[in-house]
């Protein structure tokens, strides 16, 4: 399970065109502008650091759109630095698909990419209750810190 979720992690930053190279090597490397939290964009350090089913205290939620649907939308971090309840970057993935009524509202002009995004958990929750999204629960377990945007 843990190459599993290693496997997974490194996808996902492939995905939103890490080097991925520097992880695997078991380098960090810092990827600026990737992550959306409360309507503020972060920076992050890839690093090749995965777990197994941590307490879920322990984790915050990072909702990916990798297999989406739509491209443009950047990850959602439902916290942060300064947050109280943020556990510094151990995140527990969900993935987040767009519905069809999804596709129709996010990209009106149909060439595959979002024409806005989604900027906080607070948006993508009124998406998801407008039902232009889906859910899904990941077995993905992975650190990677937040820092401010330079």
């Amino acid at each position: 399970m843990k190459k599993k979720s290693w496997i997974l992690s490194v996808l996902f930053c492939v995905g939103l065109g890490f080097a991925a190279s520097s992880a695997i090597a078991g380098g960090a490397t810092r990827v600026e502008d990737l992550v959306w939290a409360n309507g503020v964009i972060w920076d992050t350090i890839l690093t090749p650091a995965t777990f197994k089913s941590p307490p879920l205290h322990s984790v915050d939620l990072l909702f990916t759109f990798g297999m989406s649907g739509l491209t443009g939308q950047r990850p959602i971090a439902d916290s942060h630095p300064g947050d109280k309840a943020y556990n510094g970057g151990r995140w527990w993935v969900q993935e987040v698909v767009f519905t069809d009524e999804g596709k129709a509202a996010h990209d009106p002009d149909g060439d595959g990419a979002v024409n806005f995004e989604l900027t906080s958990l607070e948006e993508l929750l009124i998406h998801l209750d407008l039902g232009h999204l889906e859910i899904f629960e990941t077995e993905t377990f992975f650190e990677c810190p937040l820092l401010k945007s330079k």
